[in-house]
């Protein structure tokens, strides 16, 4: 079946701006499934904290990033910024299992299970990383994740994980960029239409394309696209 390809990560801000370009496509699009593979952006365990120490122009990227996706950081995000006040985890591969765990407890809904918990994070501000904020998450907002943390440790749904972050990373290959889309084909072809933050005019024309049969491989797309520094060049 054609359908989405996305790689996105749960901690990647550009990804959780690029959220209204895929709720628009899918919209326009219901015939075309969408299946995401979790990526790793923050490869070490870290915090907010930690990381506005490395980056101090933090706050400008992300005032860069709401002016160019429209998705407003959320206040309790951003009061992370301040010091002392950075607490929050991130960790890109403890974030696969709950994930994984979630695509086994409610298939076909593995896009608003990604978008739901970027937006926990950057909009809300919440620990995603904790059990207790991921048990509160799928109870208020993610209907149909019943046994979600019997799923959690379930070797099945761990070795899919592990499998999904393998998968990403070899499709991505030396060029790793948070979000990348392709759209699919049912002979295994893959169309780029985003790699990096992409708006939707630029990524709807090469759907477009690709699903009239065109040619659909754009420029690529700077490495710099998910960096955190408030230098990206967009």
């Amino acid at each position: 079946m054609v359908h989405f390809l996305y790689i996105s990560d749960v901690f990647c801000p550009w990804c959780y701006g690029f959220a209204p370009v895929m709720r628009r496509l899918t919209a326009e699009h219901p015939d075309l499934p969408v299946r995401v593979l979790s990526g790793d952006l923050v490869e070490e365990p870290t915090t907010v904290e930690a990381m506005i120490r490395e980056h101090p122009t933090m706050r400008a990227f992300f005032d860069r990033l709401s002016r160019t996706t429209g998705q407003s950081v959320g206040g309790n995000f951003l009061r992370r910024l301040d010091p002392g006040q950075g607490d929050l985890r991130m960790f890109s591969p403890d974030m696969a299992a709950p994930l994984a765990a979630l695509k086994k407890a409610a298939p076909g809904r593995e896009l608003e299970q990604m978008e739901a918990f970027q937006t926990a994070f950057y909009g809300e501000g919440r620990d995603v990383l904790s059990l207790d904020e991921q048990r509160d998450l799928v109870r208020r907002e993610l209907a149909g994740g019943e046994g979600f943390e019997r799923l959690l440790n379930a070797p099945d749904v761990l070795a899919s994980a592990e499998r999904e972050r393998e998968e990403a990373v070899a499709i991505m290959g030396d060029f790793v960029v948070y979000p990348t889309l392709f759209l699919e084909t049912d002979d295994g072809g893959r169309h780029l239409l985003a790699r990096g933050y992409t708006h939707y005019d630029t990524v709807a024309a090469r759907l477009a394309a690709a699903l009239g049969g065109g040619a659909t491989e754009p420029a690529a797309a700077s490495a710099d696209a998910c960096g955190l520094d408030g230098a990206c060049p967009l």
